[in-house]
Formats: C-alpha cells, structure tokens, sequence
C-alpha cells in the first residue's frame, strides 16, 4: 500500500500550496511561517502561539518561543492566509 503519509508527499503538497505566499521571505522565515501553518493545520486552530509552540512546533524546529512571537510581530503572515 503506497499512502501518502509515508513518503512525505502530503507535506511537500502543503510546501508547494503556500510557496507563493513565501515569495521575498529569507528561508528561515519561509520556514517558520511554514512550521507555524503546519502547526494551525495539524491542532485544527489557534488557541494560542504557546499552545502551537508547547504542543507542536518545539518538536519539529529548534527555534525558540520568542523568535515566533517576534515573527507575528514583524507583519509577515498577511491575516488574509490565517483566515
């Protein structure tokens, strides 16, 4: 049975999906706003970027809690893509 989980395929579709939106980002910043949808995707919302942080984004990236705060600070995630 060849699933999609197992190649990493649904990831990379996701990847390719919002790369438009990454246009003019450096790579990290690409990345963290990647790590942070992935996130919102995976606990179905947003209940707060701590509980993102503390429940998901700690065990998939090395960055810490304030580099995403100051990511959201920063103005680079357009509401429209939260919506």
């Amino acid at each position: 049975m060849n699933q999609l989980y197992q190649k990493g395929m649904t990831i990379k579709s996701l990847r390719v999906y919002f790369e438009p939106y990454f246009a003019g980002m450096t790579r990290p910043t690409a990345n963290k706003i990647f790590f942070f949808l992935l996130a919102i995707i995976s606990m179905q919302g947003i209940q707060s970027v701590r509980f993102l942080y503390t429940w998901f984004l700690k065990r998939i990236d090395t960055s810490g809690l304030n580099s995403y705060y100051y990511l959201l600070s920063q103005g680079k995630i357009s509401r429209s893509l939260l919506n």
